[in-house]
């Protein structure tokens, strides 16, 4: 029988009940696997397997992903200082993103208080932990226009000499290298700063940015109290609707 089939005749509630056991064994496994490039790495036994450093061990012999390594060996090294971090990590208190948000953070003095309003916390709520206890100033209201990433036309090609029938004859164009992909377009940014501020960052038309310019000249006001007002009134006009 196949897995997707085994599944399918589980009942709701063994169904409930195997993935939460599954989920706390992968935990345990995590803890574990922290452990051991922790000690991997403090051993410095990626040399032996001809690695220049920890990061191109895991990432060529272990074969996990730039940004799994990354996570991980900053879990490890943290937890060599702080090994509450392993035990939170098994438990389910805490996951890699929130280690890595945390591991800058910690000292000796504020570890158990951090380590404890951080617990069982999605990650952006741990990021406005962190801002709250080290508020970042405001960033400027900007408006920039971003390069241009369009095609350019390709040149003419040069007209060839008449053939026998007076049709003219194009030379033949070499094959150039291949086009290489488009850049992936930046995803929309929102970034705490400090409590109830953010960073917010999106690309926009030509278009919004001539109504945003006239609007900000009418209100005479910063760019983010343009935007809040525009929202708002679109908000209150759609709930009125309701």
């Amino acid at each position: 029988m196949s897995p997707t089939h085994e599944l399918e005749s589980l009942s709701d509630d063994d169904l409930l009940r195997r993935l939460s056991e599954l989920l706390s064994q992968s935990r345990r496994v995590e803890s574990d696997l922290i452990a051991h490039i922790a000690e991997v790495d403090e051993r410095r036994l990626y040399a032996r397997e001809a690695s220049s450093s920890m990061f191109a061990y895991c990432t060529e012999v272990l074969h996990l992903s730039e940004h799994e390594a990354y996570e991980r060996i900053t879990a490890a090294r943290a937890s060599r200082k702080y090994p509450m971090l392993l035990e939170m990590l098994r438990d389910g208190r805490l996951h890699l993103s929130g280690i890595g948000k945390l591991a800058p953070h910690l000292r000796e003095e504020n570890c158990e208080m951090l380590l404890a309003r951080a617990a069982y916390k999605t990650k952006r709520q741990i990021e406005e932990l962190l801002v709250e206890l080290s508020p970042k100033p405001d960033v400027p209201s900007v408006i920039r226009k971003l390069p241009d990433r369009s095609t350019k036309t390709p040149p003419l090609m040069p007209v060839g000499e008449l053939g026998p029938e007076g049709v003219t004859s194009l030379p033949t164009p070499e094959p150039g290298p291949p086009k290489p992909p488009a850049p992936p377009s930046v995803p929309p940014v929102v970034e705490p700063l400090a409590p109830s501020r953010y960073k917010i960052q999106f690309t926009a038309s030509g278009e919004l940015r001539e109504k945003l310019e006239r609007l900000q000249a009418l209100m005479h006001t910063d760019l983010a109290a343009v935007i809040e007002a525009a929202v708002t009134e679109k908000l209150e006009r759609l709930e009125a609707k309701r």
